[in-house]
This record gives C-alpha cells, structure tokens and sequence, in this order.
C-alpha cells in the first residue's frame, strides 16, 4: 500500500493547543484583546482560526492581538513575520536567542526538564528558513571564536566541536571521492588549528584536545597525501602528526599514526619495516586500547607479515584479529576515528595477504564478503575491493570474470581521485596483459591503458 503523509502541524495549531484553547475560544480570545487593542470589533469566526492554520496569513492588526495574547513582543511580530513569531509563544529558549553561556545553559536546562512526549508528532517541525538562520548564525558565532583565538583571545569548547565537525566531514569525503581531493582542505583546517595552538588563550583539556586535533589533521592530511600516490608528502605529515600526538599524551591514536605509516610502507614494498612499526604501534597501544582498534592494527600486520612471506604469523595474526574484534561490545569508548573498521577478515588488506601469500580462491571468498558488508559511500575503497577480486579471478584464469569484475573497478574510479587506484589499475593492467587475447580482456585492457582513468 502506499505511504501517506499528513502535512506539518502548522506553529499556530500547536500554540493554540499549548495554551489549551480550541478553534472557538481561541477566535474569542483573539477578538477580545483585538477590541482592546484598539483595532476595533472582529468577527468571531471558528473558521477563520482554521484558515490561519492552513496557512492563510492573518491581518497584522489579527496577529498583534495574538502576540498580545500570548506575550510576545510586538516588534517581534514585525521583526520576524509570520508565522515564525509564534516560535515564541512556545515554551523553552527562543531559538533566535544569541550564542552565549546563559542562552546555552537554559536550552540544556529545558531540554532535560521536558524529555521527549508521546505526542511528539503533534509538534511541528521549524520550518526551513529558521533551520537555515539557526545554522547560519552558529557557523557566522564559531568562526567569530576561531578568529577571536587566532588573535589571541580565550577559545572554548565551541571551537573544538565545530572543528571536530569539520574533520569527521574530511573523514567522509575520502571515503568517497579518495585523498587527492582532500589534501586542500585538510592543509586550510590544519594551518587553522595551528594558528589557535599557537595564538589563542586555552587551558586543560581543550590545550590537549587542539593537540589531539593538530595530530589528527596532520595524520589525515598524511593519509590523503598517501592516497593521493605522494608518499614523501604523507612521510612529512605523519612526522608533524607524531610530534603532536605526543603532546595529546594518546597511546591509540599514536599507534594509529605508526599504523598508517607502516601500510604505507608496504604499499611501497618495504613489508619488513611495515611490519616493525605494526609491531611497535602495537606495542603502544598496549592494553590502554580497545579491542576494536588492537584488531585494526593486527589486521594491517596480516597484510605486512603476509608481504614478507611469513603465513603462519599472518593466520596467526588473523586468528588474533578475528578474537580482539569478536570481544568488541557496545558500549566500548572506541576512537571516533576508528568507524571505518569492520570486521578483519573483512577488510580489503586481509584479501590482499592472501594475493600475497599464493590463495587467490581465498582471497576472492574474503575479498567479495568484505564488498558485500561496504559502506554504500566508500566509494574509494570499493575501487580497492574489485581490482584485487579481478586480480585473484585472473590468476585463477576466470578471465570473463577478471574482465567484469575489472569493468566495474573502473566505472567506480572514474568518480574517484586517488592515485593509489591509479596505481592499482595499472598492475591490474599488467596482471592481465598475459590474457589479451581473450576478447573481454582485450577491450578492458584498452580502457585500463587509455588515459581518462
């Protein structure tokens, strides 16, 4: 069957029920402060109650004796039209109200007095323009603190959550559109925190948090850098990024940093020393992590020991993998930069060892499981997943299916910038050049060897 949708409740229906009048005694009420008001006799008509609900805007004389009515200022009235005056006749803080600590210290107030109600479908929705003016006036308030720290005054917690906002959106856009597209403005967002780490006024927490923010950036901006197929770029930036992670005093995200380093050396075959730093990554995080992150960074140590040619460390670092994953709970304070983690044998660098290690029937089982379970944004990954599934489908000599799987890998790239694809597709390219002979793989290797990937 299908779904239908009654319209918002209008702010005046909602306002004429919160102050407990129906359409009869509201007309009433209204008429008698519009006569009192001065503006003469008005009719005392239900129906035209009923019109103002359905969005017929009532005469300003009409709309000054409800403001009256329901003690609102009559500037406001003129301030902020119909009906968004009426926002004002609600109970809790005027959403209009400045940023400041009072106005924020009420909203929170109300909101854990007045939990949400059975009837919450009976309250209306803020219309657009409001949401939008709510959000304009937050970003135009946050960007005022930020240049107020840069030139050396006290920074709050504000701050750090718009920032934090900022790099959790950088998060999602590589996942989507891969490094190369990210780069800009990880630097921009990088070179601003650096600016209120060095200009601003702040203590406690928020001192440790704008370092936590700097190792973070720093570390992203390296992983972009890394993607992007600029490894001395992303060298440099982790570099930084472990000298401020050092001031955060963050034993996970510190082993993050090294873990990233360290794929990045296996991508660039030096699988011995990826392996090291995974170690030593490890290491630091120690007990002092969550299962979940102890799990990501043994799952990259199974694509670093299966580089080396070592398969018993990598089955067994996979078995320890799969075991920190499982005792992960709800609940856990995991890092916010951990949510792309999945489970290990799931994760594109899993199937990789196995490529690496001689298993491409393995490798394509875990490999299609892990692209089955991706995130439908993560579309960069999503290149990762199917040029290695068409790589275990070659060297099993399922050459139509290396050519189809192929295709789709390219498809996808084409709305991709990341180097580290590109240079994914030219091995593929090169993994398939033996087997141009069979038609399906002759026209993708064309593509593969044109220029507009």
């Amino acid at each position: 069957m299908p779904v239908t949708t009654s319209p918002p409740r209008h702010l005046l229906a909602t306002v004429r029920a919160a102050s407990g009048h129906t359409l009869d005694s509201y007309i009433n009420a209204v008429a008698d402060r519009h006569t009192a008001l001065g503006y003469g006799h008005m009719a005392r008509n239900r129906n035209k109650v009923a019109r103002w609900q359905r969005g017929v805007e009532p005469e300003m004389p009409a709309q000054l004796a409800m403001a009256d009515l329901h003690r609102v200022d009559p500037g406001q009235v003129i301030a902020r039209g119909w009906p968004n005056w009426l926002l004002l006749a609600l109970p809790g803080p005027d959403i209009w109200a400045p940023f400041a600590p009072e106005v924020t210290l009420s909203a929170l107030d109300d909101l854990a007095a007045n939990p949400a109600r059975a009837d919450a479908a009976d309250i209306p929705l803020l219309p657009p323009d409001v949401l939008r003016d709510l959000a304009d006036r937050w970003t135009d308030h946050v960007q005022s603190a930020i240049a107020h720290g840069i030139s050396g005054g006290y920074v709050g917690v504000e701050v750090s959550t718009a920032i934090h906002a900022r790099l959790t959106a950088l998060w999602h856009l590589d996942d989507s559109l891969g490094g190369t597209a990210c780069t800009t403005s990880a630097r921009s967002d990088l070179t601003m925190v650096t600016k209120l780490l060095r200009h601003a006024r702040h203590t406690g927490q928020l001192t440790t948090d704008l370092h936590f923010l700097a190792a973070e950036y720093a570390r992203f901006l390296g992983w972009a850098e890394f993607d992007a197929g600029n490894t001395p770029g992303a060298q440099r930036a982790w570099h930084a990024a472990l000298r401020a992670s050092a001031e955060a005093a963050d034993p996970a995200h510190s082993a993050y940093l090294l873990a990233n380093l360290a794929l990045a050396c296996v991508y660039d075959d030096q699988p011995g020393t990826g392996s090291d730093l995974l170690a030593s990554a490890r290491d630091i995080a120690g007990t002092r992590t969550t299962p979940l992150v102890a799990a990501m960074i043994d799952t990259w140590r199974v694509r670093a020991t299966a580089a080396t040619g070592d398969a018993k460390q990598a089955a067994r670092l996979l078995n320890q993998a799969e075991a920190e994953f499982d005792r992960a709970r709800t609940g856990d304070t995991n890092p916010a930069w951990a949510y792309w983690m999945c489970r290990p044998s799931h994760m594109a660098e899993t199937g990789r060892a196995f490529l690496d290690l001689g298993d491409p029937a393995t490798a394509e089982t875990l490999l299609s499981d892990g692209l089955a379970a991706l995130e439908p944004s993560a579309q960069r990954d999503r290149v990762l997943y199917l040029v290695w599934i068409a790589t275990s489908q070659a060297r099993r000599r399922d050459l139509d299916a290396a050519a189809h799987t192929a295709t789709a890998a390219l498809d996808i790239a084409a709305m991709v910038e990341s180097g580290r694809c590109t240079t994914l597709l030219t091995d593929l390219a090169t993994e398939l050049a033996p087997y141009r002979a069979a038609a399906p793989v002759g026209a993708v290797l064309d593509r593969l060897n044109s220029s507009d990937r």
